[in-house]
């Protein structure tokens, strides 16, 4: 009996030890959920624009305001995980955010969280637990963090709204004749190459492109397997080039990217045909440091599976 009562004593400070560790962990979870959806909706652009404030200032703070709540590493990572599994899953789910995007978005918002979550950290241990109210001061620091963050919003507003324009080119060297090439650009009646990996996990996969009439202000359609491109003829100069101009566009995808022109150039060198192929988006993501390689990786593997039938139509035709 004594036995029993023994063991039945030692496993109350393991119960106690568990429930407070699951308090802990639950208001970590809820400090990097809210701040994170609550930042999010708080900076939201109708305009579509998503600027440095999103993508750098809301994962800092946070973690910041995470490494306040929660102590010790273990508290702080698995709140951080389980916060941002939330968040990314009922923007997912709510169709607030692709999957690209979150994919893409994912290294800086890792950056920004760890580096906010050590800063947080830091100032707790150091500051706060050292004060004679820590739980006003805590409360204040998040008070704090939270108008910090509508005023960066505020401040950046006007410069996250004005569009960046990006030009990507990309060539082809194929063993055919210019008109050939011409020819073949001019419509393009089923696209079926391979898919890569950004088109299997959201990018706009192209199905055809189809021509009316020839010349200066004809129109050109590219459809999607969702959606299309209308695009108007503005330099019509067979075989050598041709220019459009995008007059509309119903792609899915997010508001932050449109399209604002495309074309082809064709050059003899060498015996061989270069196809050169260039699109220019416009962008409302910043920073642009970080997006436009992205937004390169992501326009050039459109570029890529046009050119892959284009070369396979070319080949089959000799």
């Amino acid at each position: 009996m004594d036995d029993k009562i023994r063991a039945s004593e030692e496993s109350l400070p393991n119960q106690d030890s568990s429930l407070n560790f699951f308090k802990a962990i639950l208001a970590g979870m809820v400090t990097a959920t809210a701040f994170g959806l609550g930042g999010f909706f708080l900076i939201r652009d109708t305009s579509g624009a998503m600027g440095s404030v999103l993508f750098v200032l809301l994962p800092l703070v946070t973690g910041i305001a995470t490494g306040l709540i929660a102590r010790g590493k273990r508290l702080i990572i698995a709140s951080l995980v389980i916060g941002a599994l939330i968040c990314t899953i009922f923007l997912l789910i709510t169709g607030f955010e692709g999957f690209v995007c979150v994919l893409m978005s994912s290294p800086l918002l890792a950056i920004g969280l760890t580096v906010g979550a050590i800063v947080g950290a830091f100032i707790r241990r150091h500051l706060i637990e050292k004060s004679n109210r820590p739980t006003s001061l805590n409360i204040l620091s998040l008070l704090l963090l939270s108008f910090f963050l509508m005023g960066a919003n505020s401040a950046e507003t006007k410069t996250r709204q004005t569009p960046r324009e990006e030009s990507v080119t990309h060539s082809l060297l194929v063993d055919a004749a210019p008109d050939r090439v011409w020819n073949q650009l001019r419509n393009l009646d089923k696209i079926s190459s391979s898919k890569g990996f950004l088109m299997r996990i959201g990018l706009p996969v192209p199905v055809s492109c189809e021509m009316e009439g020839t010349g200066v202000g004809a129109k050109r359609t590219c459809y999607f397997e969702k959606g299309h491109i209308e695009e108007r003829v503005t330099e019509w100069n067979p075989p050598h080039s041709m220019q459009f101009d995008v007059v509309d566009f119903d792609v899915p995808g997010r508001p932050w990217l449109s399209f604002k022109d495309a074309g082809y150039s064709i050059t003899v060198e060498n015996g061989h045909t270069r196809i050169t192929r260039t699109t220019t988006i416009v962008s409302r993501l910043s920073p642009a440091w970080y997006w436009r390689s992205l937004e390169k990786i992501g326009v050039e593997t459109e570029h890529l599976y046009l050119f892959e039938e284009l070369k396979r139509r070319l080949d089959g035709a000799k």
